[in-house]
Parts: structure tokens; sequence; C-alpha cells
């Protein structure tokens, strides 16, 4: 059985996503649907942006 080229199968997964990025179309704002400037840490997955609005609902202190 032939198998296609590993670079076909790359790019036929980077079509699947709606973004240029392969795959930071999985992990999404759960906000606002960013893919850009994603914290993941805590399982949190929320842009930056979306985190300065809610970091205080969310229990984090704000320093400086």
């Amino acid at each position: 059985m032939l198998q296609a080229p590993r670079r076909r199968k790359v790019r036929l997964m980077a079509e699947k996503f709606d973004t240029k990025y392969k795959h930071r179309g999985l992990r999404k704002c759960k906000v606002c649907g960013n893919v850009r400037g994603l914290i993941q840490k805590y399982g949190l997955y929320i842009c930056r942006k979306c985190f300065r609005e809610n970091a205080e609902e969310l229990g984090f202190r704000k320093y400086g």
C-alpha cells in the first residue's frame, strides 16, 4: 500500500482549520474565540485581553 508523503498529510490537516496556524485553531479563547495571545496555564484558555478584563473575577490580584 502506498502512503502519501508526510508534507501532504500536514497540508491536508492544515486546510481543515480556519486559521493559517495549524494547531492554534484548536486552542481558542473561551470568551471571544481569539487564537492569539492565549493563556493556557491552569486550564484557563483565555486570551490576554479577556484575561485583563476578567482577572479579578477569576480570583487573580492585580500587582504593580
